[in-house]
């Protein structure tokens, strides 16, 4: 092996363990935490929820989001055990956003629902003016290393006034 092909050889032997090591020790997950739910409008049909999720991005570069699948669902105070859940919205906010390097940003997903789609919890919730939820999904990410899936998930109560 002559002398320039062994420099070559050692080059891109330093350059593949440079670019694995940006891909397991050089990113950090970002953390996506829901902040409230609170609501946004009531029409004779159904509402808009503002879902609040609040990205934070630990990594020395900037992250795009994709797009996030959500899953919402309400309890039903009159029910008891598994069938206390009723799922009511499910769906993907397609939106980009970016969180730059070290940064948190606020994203707020409107989420719309009918009241059919509440079933018997519709009442009490009307009833009672407030209703606990419980909300999961995930983020999908762009990052230099490729597109990451970030989880989340939070339980809390909606009145009519906002979120607690």
């Amino acid at each position: 092996m002559g002398k320039h092909s062994f420099v070559r050889a050692a080059m891109a032997l330093v350059l593949a363990l440079v670019v694995s090591g940006c891909g397991t020790f050089g990113f950090r997950e970002p953390e996506v935490t829901l902040e409230n739910v609170s609501l946004g409008s009531l029409g004779l049909r159904g509402g808009t929820l503002l879902v609040s999720l609040r990205v934070r991005n630990p990594n020395g570069f900037s992250l795009g989001a994709e797009r996030l699948h959500y899953e919402l669902a309400v309890r039903d105070p009159d029910a008891r055990g598994d069938t206390a859940w009723v799922d009511f919205a499910d769906g993907t906010f397609d939106e980009r956003f970016t969180v730059s390097a070290g940064a948190t940003e606020t994203v707020q997903v409107p989420v719309e629902f009918s009241y059919s789609g509440l079933g018997g919890a519709g009442s009490s919730i009307l009833r009672s003016g407030s209703f606990t939820y419980r909300a999961r999904g995930r983020v999908e990410v762009r990052t230099p290393v490729g597109v990451r899936e970030v989880p989340f998930t939070k339980r809390g109560v909606v009145t009519m006034s906002g979120a607690r």
